[in-house]
């Protein structure tokens, strides 16, 4: 197995067990069903984000290849979750032995552990401004997602800028707006990142 394939095939074994372990958890400690666990835990982005991480290394452990370009969107959305945590969240937080330490994964590692992957095994000299645009789907299909579930179903918002009865839909769009307004300028160090290292043998990638 070549570094590349070893060095994802961790990553989603880092996902696996810190998602399945925070869902045992969740059924262990409020005695739910599995489906409405689910359900809980998906309502956040840090989970969709972490989720789609595992996934793709775990494709590309298995041999698949995944195109460049849609690494390089996953390494946005995974960078917010952790910037959007330590910057806003993480001093709300006080969770103790095994809740910290998947908060330190879905959070932290994780993130840092793919942006190393980015790094070292992506390939980056093709990446191209117009590529922030399809990056954008996912962080804008989730707050649609989220507010569809809250305003037809359970009525819980997951954050509070996405909260549609409390803002309304002027305000609300406009969260979404800027939200998407930040993805943008973090998608464009990336690219610009990408290609300075894509000139760089030692950073170059090896993704097609």
């Amino acid at each position: 197995m070549t570094a590349k394939r070893l060095s994802a095939a961790l990553l989603a074994l880092s996902v696996c067990v810190t998602i399945v372990t925070r869902i045992w958890l969740r059924i262990d400690r409020y005695d739910v069903g599995l489906i409405e666990t689910l359900a809980f835990n998906f309502r956040y982005f840090t989970i969709w984000t972490n989720t789609l991480v595992g996934v793709t290394c775990a494709w590309v452990a298995l041999g698949g290849r995944e195109p460049a370009k849609v690494q390089g969107g996953l390494l946005l959305s995974i960078a917010m979750v952790a910037i959007v945590y330590h910057v806003l969240l993480a001093h709300l937080r006080d969770y103790r032995g095994i809740d910290m330490v998947i908060d330190v994964m879905l959070h932290t590692l994780i993130p840092l552990g793919f942006a190393c992957y980015w790094l070292v095994f992506v390939r980056k000299s093709d990446l191209r401004f117009p590529d922030i645009l399809p990056w954008l789907i996912l962080p804008l299909l989730y707050c649609i997602v989220a507010m569809v579930r809250a305003g037809f179903f359970d009525g819980r918002y997951p954050y509070h800028f996405l909260n549609l009865d409390d803002l309304g839909v002027v305000r609300t769009g406009f969260n979404i707006f800027g939200l998407l307004v930040v993805f943008s300028g973090f998608g464009a160090i990336i690219v610009f990142v990408g290609q300075e290292l894509g000139r760089r043998p030692a950073f170059a990638g090896t993704d097609p």
